[in-house]
């Protein structure tokens, strides 16, 4: 089984990377994540020469084409920010134009997880869009999972989202 993360945060050692550190302990098989802020990936220019079955920008989202494609699980794990998905997640995801042209076989598993702090607790734009992002990779019903405490609490000292977690490492599992 293979996994791959998206990690939609800046930051290497913030909530994100405790979760996904949670979700590497927990999840079977071989796991690859990407760093989506750190990567060099520009954005979709909306040329549609994907149609004819290969991007025509030249940079670190080549690699991750065969990642999405071979992988069996996509995770997306992103901080909200002004209650939406991070610019980072949202530039590697405008690439995914390319699988509107190029879709992608069968089907596999998916989950998102949002953390959020300070005056977010509208969750629902976020995964309305990381569910679309998600669709265009062959996953038809993410579970999801979301913390907006984080500037009182650490997510994984939170009971609830542990077992929130826990409940989504098992459904990938499966």
């Amino acid at each position: 089984m293979k996994t791959l993360i998206l990690n939609g945060s800046p930051r290497s050692d913030g909530n994100c990377a405790a979760v996904i550190s949670y979700l590497k302990r927990n999840i079977g098989g071989e796991i690859s994540v990407c760093a989506c802020c750190a990567e060099n990936i520009s954005h979709c220019t909306g040329c549609d020469r994907c149609k004819g079955g290969e991007c025509v920008i030249k940079d670190d989202m080549q690699a991750y084409y065969r990642k999405i494609r071979k992988a069996d699980n996509i995770i997306i794990v992103s901080p909200l920010y002004f209650s939406m998905l991070t610019g980072g997640l949202l530039t590697f995801a405008s690439r995914w134009q390319y699988f509107y042209h190029n879709p992608v076989k069968g089907e596999k598993k998916g989950a998102v997880i949002l953390l959020g702090g300070g005056s977010t607790k509208d969750t629902s734009k976020a995964f309305s869009t990381a569910k679309i992002i998600l669709r265009y990779a062959g996953i038809k019903d993410p579970i999801c999972a979301a913390f907006v405490n984080t500037d009182r609490e650490k997510p994984l000292e939170n009971k609830g989202f542990v077992k929130e977690l826990e409940k989504l490492t098992k459904g990938i599992n499966v």
